[in-house]
């Protein structure tokens, strides 16, 4: 327990934001948020939407992450109408095996524009080869209720509580059929008190979903296989 506070009295690391983001603006949901980075240090991350809040939460707690950068330098490109221009892209997703995803955020009405689609063209060009490795644009419509629900989750548990995790641990490698969340934590002497603790093994393979559905307490759940 001394370790984790000791671990979150860190300062977090400044955001990395290249294009500013404003910390207030009219009508928009605009912030930051703090996780821990692979080297698990406190980390910002900025956001200008909350469109951008939940494709970040959703690509930070994917079971391949290993960077996010947001606001990335503006990159020039050719519009199709012929001018010199540039785009900023909202983040720059790297998963643990070294592919780099730019990511735009964009309100599905806009997405699905001829002008967005064949501007987005043009940005490809430039972009793939040069500062990534494929272009993706995300919008409302990409972000599984059932993910976002769960990347909070972790989010929220995110913070160790070693004495309660190898409770749960333990319990979890003794398991032989899937049960409830609610149920299990009652079998270990914990009810309501190891709920995040279960978050996060399931977040890190000592369980897993029987089901995939968002975690809560009736949610069924297996041994895992942590890697």
């Amino acid at each position: 327990m001394n370790g984790a506070r000791k671990h979150y009295a860190l300062p977090p690391l400044p955001n990395r934001a290249v294009r500013k983001i404003p910390k207030s603006s009219k009508g928009h949901f605009v912030g930051e948020l703090v996780y821990d980075n692979v080297d698990g240090k406190p980390q910002r991350l900025g956001f200008g939407s909350y469109t951008e809040f939940k494709a970040a939460i959703c690509l930070i707690y994917r079971y391949d992450f290993a960077d996010i950068e947001e606001q990335l330098a503006s990159l020039p490109f050719r519009h199709p109408k012929g001018v010199r221009s540039q785009h900023f892209f909202d983040f720059r997703f790297t998963t643990k095996g070294g592919q780099r995803l730019c990511i735009s955020v964009k309100p599905e009405r806009i997405a699905q524009t001829y002008d967005y689609q064949a501007m987005i063209g043009a940005v490809k060009k430039a972009a793939i080869g040069n500062i990534c490795d494929a272009v993706v644009t995300v919008t409302e419509r990409n972000i599984s209720p059932i993910e976002l629900h769960n990347a909070e989750l972790y989010h929220a548990a995110r913070r160790p509580e070693p004495d309660i995790d190898a409770l749960v641990v333990e319990g979890l490698a003794l398991l032989e059929a899937p049960i409830s969340i609610d149920r299990f934590l009652e079998n270990i002497g914990l009810s309501g008190r190891g709920f995040f603790s279960v978050a996060r093994a399931i977040r890190f393979g000592h369980a897993r979903l029987f089901n995939p559905e968002k975690i809560r307490g009736k949610t069924l759940i297996e041994r895992g296989e942590p890697a």
